[in-house]
């Protein structure tokens, strides 16, 4: 079949260069129309629940909302997990799919089930949908500086201009805000006048709820037209609130005025931000929409925030993906065009011919451009992992072509002229086209385990694992059709000898009499070779292993973790503190830090977590010699400040890890259980265990049952007998104390609450609390004669997993250390903790996705080795010859592991990427032996030895060609030091290292093999 592809080929040229030309133009302009973004999305399918009840604490959102919630989303279909967290006022609800969910399919699922949750829930309790948005679509932001508006003003120009203006944007998911202050219009109630005019709580609030309305009355038909009918109460001044009558005495009305006065004062914040130590500021994020082209719509932001800058205030980015996909996009864009100039170098010089270079030079770029097409049809988006994959593969698909190309050459040197020169191109083609063609369907298959990955690591490999095998199927397609043709056309002239070119007569001069000694000790050989072999089981023992390399995004996420219950005062004081130390380094150019939360699903920190956004000047300013290892060693040295325990990651990384697991480091615990204090009381043993190992950079347990109450138990029996309920108590509570919202302001767009509150020096202590009035049929009387008031703690954030309480441990190993190795070391120091019944732990974050990858790849990579077998006997068509060049895959692994070994880098999927990248490409160097092996045996006239050496050393370019042309492609990646440059590295480090050993083998072992099989 390869064989009539061929001839079809060459027959058909004008429609071959047709349909080479079509192909051509849909890929240039599929290139416009191609996603950017510097990651791929991480995430799983994800949709998050907000919930949102004024005045409650976290014990009361997890049994009202949050369980109530979890019990009735787990049982939907394709869910994977339900994880909650409730804490003060606020709570969010994940609920985790399967890989293979649509995450429109699964909101719409979710809706569905809350049509018949809510009416269940409490009345105040609010729950919204998150956006469709994900970690990853923090990708822009920004505060805002004025010379003459203070925070409320810049908050309400964030929330009521700039947000809407921000979501007009295509691709602009949510708009979150964070910093400054809500307005918010409070009435502070005296006491004492509420006692001298006889009021209570709730009649104020019910004067406040009936007097702040509009309400419609319909049409008034006149003169044929329509008058619509409304009566407008709404307060639209201070003045107007405040002139509300509670009630009248005789004819004297009581007005709100009378009792107390209204303010304009902030209403209570989870969440502050700090910008460069300078002080408070208003943040704003910028959420991209899921699957979104994130680099377009970025530009689509930045232009927006142009044209809505006011000259009264200042919009400073303090965070823009852009800079990172700029130079992950160019840092693989110049590795793909050193790589292919080198390729091409490298055909040019063995073939010693123009014109032939001239085939590669046509069907590299065009095999590159092919890809990105696909990569639109398959809606894979342009990325370091994407854009890596056609870079490890730049050497290989052109392979191939090469071996055709040398061998037509080889044919028309030695033609005798008894055929034409188009006859013995396309015969050279047929002799080469077969096993060629299969043996880089060999180099697809031998990747298909990536395919085969779950979760995490599924997400972040399956672009390269897609673009590699849509350039390997291109090149192939291409070698048969294309490259025949080209042939054709363009080698033409005089084609010299192989030996009449220096470089190869340099080579068989240094191979040749290696090869003979070969032979002669070829037992020798064998047993060394089965001894190589041997030693791959110690030195893979050696390895340490991790999941993946850490990316440097070139910008840092630092995230310290502070103690549980700290108020929002002292979240700022910390903020701009280790913001004045990280901003004194001269390489920095912002820091942004973030305490607590912005107003967005997507954003679980309680007020104890603080996100410290870093980004950095251009590297040509910075100090000398200072490296970004370096950087954040220096910075985790200054800021060592008492109550602080840092942590770093950056700022994609941290984002998915606290969305997809909840824990913000490379490796945590999770301790499961069904009691608060317990859980954190074994969490800090295990915490001052794992401090022990020098294995240890910063190990923190949480803290959430550290948190602080004042408990207000009401006594029925006292209620019974004055004759009122609990409600009256609630009431005075959530309103006198608590400044619950009562109405809204309306003033144009914005929308401010207007709430009840008794004055500031009546409620500012327990005791002042305990008598505040309640009004009852014998009068006004204290509350503490209706309820038992004291401190105690408890939890401050409640935090559930899989229908059990949970607690977290979050571990930074020291540089160098793996998290394997830390989790082998770690798992034994734990051993000696005993667990209450029902108690239990697990690591999560990185250790989790290794573990996974390890299981899926422990079952499929010996059922893709069996595979290659296979596809190495279609390509050879005999079983023994097929043995032999199976058995150069030990070969490459061993050198894989040696160049892995000198290199330093730990084994991770990223390495294991590599490693079964090489078996198809190694497998395919030793097929090319034993073809021309095969043919020089079939010649008569020479002994079996002159033979082999004749195949071996007779037919060396070829295999030096596709050796050097995938080297040449490969070792550029290893002097990269751009963004992506560690994942890269590691896929392309075994790939070199067993490409050298397999080449040896292949030039000195099969050779001694083949001998021995044919005597």
């Amino acid at each position: 079949m390869i064989e009539r592809i061929i001839s079809l080929s060459a027959k058909n040229i004008f429609l071959v260069l047709i349909a080479s030309v079509i192909l051509t133009a849909l890929s240039l302009f599929s290139l416009k129309n191609i996603s950017l973004d510097a990651l791929p999305d991480l995430s799983p399918p994800q949709v998050i629940l907000q919930i949102s009840y004024p005045g409650q604490s976290p014990k009361i959102i997890e049994e009202q909302v949050s369980y109530p919630l979890i019990s009735s989303l787990m049982s939907l279909p394709g869910i994977n997990t339900v994880r909650a967290m409730s804490s003060f006022e606020n709570g969010l609800v994940y609920i985790i799919f399967k890989d293979d969910t649509d995450i429109y399919d699964a909101r719409s699922r979710i809706l569905e089930q809350l049509s018949s949750i809510l009416p269940t829930l409490p009345s105040n309790a609010k729950v919204s949908m998150g956006p469709d948005a994900t970690g990853v679509g923090w990708a822009y932001q920004y505060i805002l500086k004025s010379d003459k508006l203070n925070l409320a003003e810049l908050r309400d120009y964030q929330d009521y201009y700039l947000k809407y203006g921000l979501l007009g944007v295509d691709g602009v998911s949510e708009v979150a805000a964070v910093g400054g202050f809500v307005k918010n219009y409070q009435l502070l109630i005296d006491q004492d006048k509420m006692v001298k005019y006889n009021v209570g709580i709730g009649e104020i609030t019910a004067a406040l709820k009936k007097n702040n309305q509009d309400r419609g009355g319909g049409v008034l038909l006149q003169n044929g037209y329509e008058n619509i009918i409304q009566a407008r109460g709404y307060a639209t001044s201070v003045e107007d609130i405040e002139n509300i009558t509670i009630k009248v005495n005789g004819v004297v009305p009581l007005k709100l005025s009378d009792i107390g006065s209204l303010s304009l004062s902030p209403t209570p914040r989870r969440g502050v931000a700090e910008f460069n130590g300078e002080g408070e500021v208003v943040g704003g994020i910028v959420l991209v929409r899921y699957k979104e082209n994130t680099y377009e719509v970025l530009q689509k932001i930045k232009a927006k925030i142009d044209s809505l800058k006011s000259e009264d205030v200042e919009i400073v980015t303090a965070y823009d993906r852009t800079k990172l996909i700029d130079r992950a996009i160019d840092t693989l864009k110049s590795t793909l065009i050193e790589e292919s100039i080198i390729v091409i170098i490298i055909t040019a010089l063995f073939l010693f011919h123009f014109r032939s270079a001239l085939v590669v030079v046509i069907v590299l770029p065009l095999t590159v451009l092919l890809s990105f097409w696909l990569m639109t049809l398959f809606d894979i988006g342009s990325n370091i992992m994407s854009l890596g994959g056609i870079a490890i593969a730049i050497g290989a698909m052109v392979d191939a072509s090469i071996v055709m190309i040398e061998n037509a050459h080889k044919h028309l040197a030695k033609s005798d002229g008894s055929k034409s020169r188009v006859e013995i191109i396309i015969d050279s083609s047929k002799q080469v086209g077969r096993p060629i063609f299969f043996a880089l369907m060999l180099i697809v298959v031998s990747f298909l385990p990536i395919f085969a990955l779950e979760g995490q690591e599924a997400r972040l490999f399956s672009p390269l694992a897609y673009t590699k095998t849509f350039a390997m199927l291109i090149g192939a397609v291409l070698s048969i059709t294309l490259v025949p043709v080209l042939m054709i056309l363009f080698i033409k002239g005089e084609i010299k000898k192989e030996e009449s070119n220096p470089i190869n007569r340099f080579f068989a001069f240094l191979y040749t009499p290696v090869l003979k000694l070969f032979l002669k000790l070829k037992y020798l050989v064998i047993v060394l070779s089965i001894a190589a072999i041997a030693y791959i089981y110690p030195l893979y023992n050696s390895q340490k292993w991790e999941f993946m390399p850490q990316l440097n995004e070139q910008d840092f996420m630092y995230m310290p973790v502070t103690p549980y219950g700290i108020s929002i005062e002292l979240a700022y004081e910390l903020s701009h503190e280790t913001n004045k130390i990280i901003k004194s380094f001269p390489e920095v150019d912002t820091v942004f830090a973030k305490a607590g939360r912005a107003n967005t699903a997507t954003d679980p920190a309680p007020l104890a977590m603080i996100e410290t956004i870093i980004t950095f000047k251009d590297e040509s300013l910075w100090r000398e010699g200072m490296t970004y290892e370096r950087l954040m060693a220096e910075m985790e040295n200054a800021l060592k400040i008492k109550g602080l325990i840092n942590s770093w990651t950056y700022p994609i990384r941290g984002r998915i890890d606290m969305l997809l697991t909840g824990i913000r480091t490379p490796l945590g615990i999770k301790l499961y259980g069904d009691d608060n204090k317990v859980l954190e009381d074994v969490a800090s043993k295990i915490e001052q265990r794992l401090k022990t190992t020098p294995l240890t950079l910063s190990v923190s347990a949480d803290k959430s049952n550290s948190g602080y109450y004042l408990d207000i138990e009401i006594k029925q029996d006292a209620l019974s007998r004055y004759g009122i309920s609990k409600q009256e108590i609630l009431d005075t509570v959530s309103f006198g104390v608590g400044g619950l919202g009562v109405s809204t302001f309306i003033d144009g767009l914005k929308r401010h609450p207007i709430s009840v509150r008794v004055d500031a020096d009546q409620r500012d202590d327990i005791d002042k609390i305990k008598e505040l009035k309640v009004k009852t049929k014998s009068g006004f009387l204290p509350l503490r004669m209706f309820a038992d008031i004291k401190y105690t703690e408890g939890a401050s954030v409640i935090k559930s997993e899989k229908g059990m309480k949970v607690s977290f441990v979050y571990i930074t190993p020291k540089s160098g250390v793996s998290v394997d190795e830390y989790k082998k070391e770690a798992a034994a120091l734990l051993e000696k903790i005993e667990l209450p019944k029902g108690y239990y732990y697990e690591f999560a974050g990185q250790s989790e996705y290794l573990e996974s990858a390890k299981k899926r790849l422990g079952f499929i990579v010996p059922i893709v080795i069996i595979s290659i077998f296979v596809l190495i006997y279609f390509a050879l068509g005999d079983v023994k010859n097929s043995l032999i060049v199976f058995f150069t895959l030990p070969f490459a692994v061993l050198g894989g592991l040696l160049y892995i070994d000198f290199l330093g880098f730990n084994l991770s999927v990223a390495v294991i990427a590599g490693f079964l990248a090489l078996l198809g490409i190694a497998a395919e160097t030793a097929i090319v032996m034993v073809i021309y092996l095969d043919e020089a045996l079939g010649e008569k006239g020479t002994s079996h030895e002159e033979a082999i050496i004749k195949g071996a050393a007779g037919r060396l370019r070829p295999k030096l060609m596709t050796v050097f042309a995938t080297l040449g492609g490969l070792i550029p990646i290893m002097y990269i030091d751009g963004v992506g440059s560690e994942v890269m590295q590691r896929i392309a480090a075994p790939m070199i290292g067993g490409l050298v050993t397999s080449a040896i083998l292949t030039l000195l072992i099969i050779p001694v093999l083949y001998s021995l099989r044919k005597s």
